[in-house]
C-alpha cells in the first residue's frame, strides 16, 4: 500500500515537471533597424532579467530598477560598448562601421538599448549589408531569441520613434543561436542625391506586391576582422538573406514611401498586398511563441492542474478552460494596448497566490461550488503575467491587436495541448489508486511550488531556479 502511495505521488510530481519552464522571463528580445541616407541607428529592447545577464552588469550588483541616469550612462560606456564591439557587428559593402551604443532608457522594466552608425555609404545601386549578431547567447546556452525588424527613412528623435510605432517594418528576421546573420540588399539611389531634411515627417508606408523569404540560404559568414575588435572569425552559421529594395529618403507627409521587395532562393511567396503579408508574418512569429511560452509556464501548468485535479466533469471542466481562456485574453489586450498597466512584482505574485488558493481550496473543501468563477477572477490575472511575455517582442503599434490576437491563440492551443494530456493521466491514476489521494497529493504538491513562488517573487528571492 505505501509503494502504491509513493508511486502515485511521484506520478503526480511528474506531471509537474515534464517541461522545462522559466516563467514569464523568456530569454527574449526585440530589435528595430532603420537605415537613413548615411547611417542606421538601431535599438534593442530587453527586459531587466536579461541585461543583467550581461557580464559585468551581474558583477557590479547594479539594481537596474533603480538605476539612476548616471548609472545607466555607465553602464552604456562602461559595460555595454565593449560587449557590444566583441558580439555585435555591421558591414556595409563589405566595410566595417563601428557601432555607438549612444544611451539606455528604463521604459518601465524594459531597458531600451540605443545604437548608431555613423558615416555610412549607400551611394550604390545595390548596397550589401551585413548585421552579425551574437548577444546573450552564452548567457542564456543558446536559447536567447531576438526578434528584428528593419525600416527605410532618414527620421531621427522622434520622428523615428514614431516610424518605429505606426509604420509596418519593411523587413524582419529572427536572430538566434543558428541564425546570426542578417543579409540585406538594399537599393540606393538611382541618379538623385539625397537631401536630409531638418525635421523629417513621419513615413506612410505602403507598398505594392512583395516577396518575403526568411531562413534564406547564406554563405557563411568569413571574418569581418579589419579595425574592429572582434577578436576570432565568425562561426559559419546559417543566414538569414534579403533584399530590399527603396530609395533611401524622407517622404513627405501623405505620400508613399518606396518599399522593398523581399527575395530568397527558398521559402518564396508572392502576397498581394502588405496587409497580408503583414498578417501572415503575425501568426508565423507570434503564434508558437504563444504555444511555446504556456508549454514552458510552470506556474500556468500548475494553476491547470489544480483547477481539474478534483474530478470534475467533462462539461464542468469546459466551463473551467472557457472562464480561464476568456478572462486572460481581455486582459492580455489590455494589457499589451497600455490600457491597464500594472506593477510586475504584484502581478507575478498575485499569481503564485492564485495557485496557493485554488490548491488549498482543494485540501479544505468537500465539494467545490462555482469553479469557473474562481478560474475567471485569476484568469483576469494571469492574462497581465501573459502580457508580461509580449512587451519585448511587439515592435510597433500597428501591428500590436494582431500580434497579440496571434499569441493569444497560441496561447489557448497551447492550454489545450496540456488539458488533453492531463485529464487521461488523472483518469488512469485515479482508477489505479484512491482518487482522494490523488487530488491531495497533487494539490499539496501544487501549494508548495505557489507558496514557493509567492515567496519568491514578493521578496525578490530565488529559490526553485524556474
Amino acid at each position: 500500500m505505501l509503494f502504491r502511495k509513493l508511486f502515485a505521488l511521484f506520478a503526480v510530481a511528474f506531471l509537474l515537471v515534464t517541461v522545462p519552464a522559466s516563467a514569464h522571463d523568456l530569454p527574449m528580445g526585440g530589435s528595430r533597424w532603420c537605415f537613413g541616407k548615411d547611417n542606421i541607428v538601431g535599438n534593442i529592447d530587453l527586459k531587466a532579467s536579461l541585461l543583467s545577464d550581461i557580464k559585468g552588469i551581474k558583477e557590479a550588483h547594479y539594481n537596474l530598477d533603480s538605476s539612476s541616469g548616471d548609472q545607466l550612462r555607465q553602464i552604456a560606456e562602461d559595460i555595454l560598448q565593449p560587449y557590444i564591439d566583441k558580439r555585435l557587428s555591421v558591414t556595409v559593402n563589405d566595410k566595417l562601421y563601428p557601432i555607438k551604443v549612444n544611451k539606455i532608457i528604463n521604459n518601465g522594466g524594459m531597458f531600451t538599448i540605443w545604437m548608431s552608425v555613423s558615416g555610412v555609404s549607400f551611394g550604390k545601386q545595390e548596397n550589401q549589408v551585413k548585421i552579425d549578431y551574437r548577444l546573450l547567447f552564452d548567457e542564456t546556452n543558446n536559447v536567447h531569441l531576438n526578434l528584428a525588424y528593419g525600416y527605410l527613412s532618414d527620421a531621427t528623435g522622434d520622428e523615428l520613434q514614431k516610424v518605429f510605432d505606426f509604420s509596418q517594418p519593411a523587413f524582419r528576421t529572427t536572430f538566434d543561436s543558428r541564425n546570426q546573420v542578417w543579409q540585406l540588399s538594399i537599393k540606393g539611389p538611382a541618379n538623385a542625391s539625397v537631401v536630409q531634411e531638418k525635421n523629417p515627417p513621419v513615413p506612410v508606408v505602403k507598398a505594392a506586391a512583395q516577396k518575403n523569404t526568411e531562413d534564406g540560404p547564406g554563405a557563411a559568414a568569413r571574418s569581418l576582422r579589419e579595425t574592429h575588435p572582434l577578436h576570432s572569425p565568425l562561426p559559419s552559421k546559417k543566414t538569414n538573406a534579403v533584399s530590399a529594395t527603396g530609395n533611401m529618403h524622407a517622404v513627405p507627409t501623405g505620400q508613399a514611401m518606396p518599399m522593398p521587395s523581399l527575395s530568397g532562393k527558398e521559402n518564396t511567396s508572392v502576397l498581394q498586398a502588405p496587409e497580408k503579408t503583414s498578417a501572415w508574418s503575425a501568426i508565423r512569429t507570434f503564434f508558437p511563441l504563444g504555444i511555446e511560452h504556456i508549454l514552458t509556464g510552470y506556474d500556468h501548468i500548475a494553476f491547470l492542474l489544480a483547477l481539474i485535479v478534483i474530478g470534475l466533469s467533462f462539461k464542468e471542466v469546459l466551463k473551467v478552460i472557457t472562464a480561464f481562456t476568456v478572462a486572460h485574453s481581455i486582459t492580455l489586450l489590455l494589457a499589451a494596448m497600455q490600457v491597464v498597466r500594472l506593477n510586475s512584482r504584484f502581478v507575478e505574485s498575485a499569481i503564485a497566490l492564485s495557485i496557493c488558493y485554488v490548491a488549498v481550496e482543494n485540501l479544505l473543501k468537500k465539494k467545490v461550488n462555482y469553479r469557473w468563477l474562481v478560474t475567471f477572477a485569476f484568469g483576469l490575472i494571469h492574462g497581465f503575467g501573459f502580457a508580461s511575455a509580449l512587451q519585448d517582442l511587439i515592435v510597433g503599434r500597428s501591428n500590436l491587436v494582431l500580434s497579440v490576437l496571434c499569441f493569444n491563440a497560441g496561447v489557448e492551443t497551447g492550454q489545450l495541448m496540456i488539458v488533453l494530456f492531463m485529464l487521461p493521466l488523472l483518469y488512469l491514476l485515479k482508477k489505479k489508486f484512491d482518487s482522494g489521494m490523488i487530488t491531495a497529493g497533487a494539490s499539496f504538491a501544487v501549494f508548495l511550488l505557489g507558496f514557493t513562488w509567492l515567496i519568491e517573487r514578493a521578496f525578490n528571492l530565488s529559490l526553485l531556479g524556474f
